[in-house]
């Protein structure tokens, strides 16, 4: 008889809190030099890396990106990009993940400087591409059909819904890295999830089981859901490495799956890419 081992099993996660919050920005809170802006309740919020949507109501548009910033060549009323935050909440703009978290200021979205009345903002995040969540130890994931009673309910109703729903918890428990490389997310990423104040803290998992790339013999067997984080705790001993154990209950769907992921393109060598490429480490900004 054959024993799958916990050694094939990865977690890939993606950013999925699509809320929203409002903020506003004075002229005062454009740096043009260092080419950062600061926004009410983005150090709350946002994390370095975000993918978000950014809107106002006011006349002039975004009146702090140039016209350049958009193909049209005329300032407009939204705009999509990546951010890196900085210890105050500052941001920096720029097209693509890579470029957001490793601060690349050769590629940053330029501001300018304007004048008047604040401009009322709301930031919406967008999930961005599957990332593979690195350092991970080990995690436990748990279903469970809720019974319902159908006593009340007419013999029509009876059928559908006696069989309850099924919800599902989990832990996951990782090495603390702030460094991510490759493809990686870093283990970070799950205690600054639970910080979020007004957009909580949902994502995206793949709990992969087995997988055909490791071994031929076996199919690729995954667990597709939303979670929630729950709750964050960290380990910290002098003698061991610094541990962080998240608790995640499921938000939607549990979906399990015989097959490749969504968010892999194959190769002729079975080596894997991810949509999104050029996707390099998750770094800290020390300075400006």
């Amino acid at each position: 008889m054959t024993y799958f081992l916990g050694y094939q099993g990865r977690l890939r996660l993606r950013r999925t809190t699509k809320e929203s919050f409002a903020s506003s920005i004075a002229p005062a809170d454009v740096n043009t030099i260092l080419n950062r802006a600061g926004f009410d309740g983005a150090a709350d919020n946002l994390v370095t890396g975000d993918q978000v949507a950014i809107q106002t109501t006011a006349p002039g548009g975004l009146q702090f990106f140039p016209g350049s910033t958009w193909s049209s060549g005329q300032v407009e009323d939204s705009i999509l990009a990546y951010v890196n935050v900085n210890a105050l909440g500052a941001l920096r703009f720029y097209e693509t993940f890579s470029l957001a978290v490793n601060n690349d200021r050769t590629y940053e979205y330029p501001l300018q400087s304007f004048s008047g009345d604040p401009l009322p903002i709301t930031f919406t995040t967008r999930g961005a591409a599957d990332r593979i969540l690195g350092d991970i130890v080990s995690y436990t994931f748990n279903t469970d059909r809720e019974a319902i009673d159908t006593t009340t309910l007419s013999d029509k109703y009876k059928n559908m819904y006696s069989a309850g729903l099924i919800s599902g918890a989990g832990s996951i428990d990782c090495l603390f890295n702030p460094i991510a490389s490759g493809y990686d997310e870093a283990s970070i990423i799950m205690l600054q999830l639970i910080q979020r104040l007004d957009l909580g803290s949902d994502f995206e998992a793949y709990l992969r089981l087995t997988e055909s790339d490791i071994d031929s013999n076996v199919p690729d067997v995954y667990y597709e859901f939303g979670a929630m984080v729950t709750k964050a705790g960290i380990d910290v001993r002098p003698d061991q490495v610094i541990r962080v154990a998240i608790d995640f209950v499921t938000t939607g769907e549990i979906k399990l799956i015989l097959g490749k992921p969504s968010g892999y393109i194959l190769k002729e060598d079975t080596d894997r890419l991810l949509q999104e490429v050029t996707l390099d480490g998750l770094l800290t900004e020390v300075e400006d």
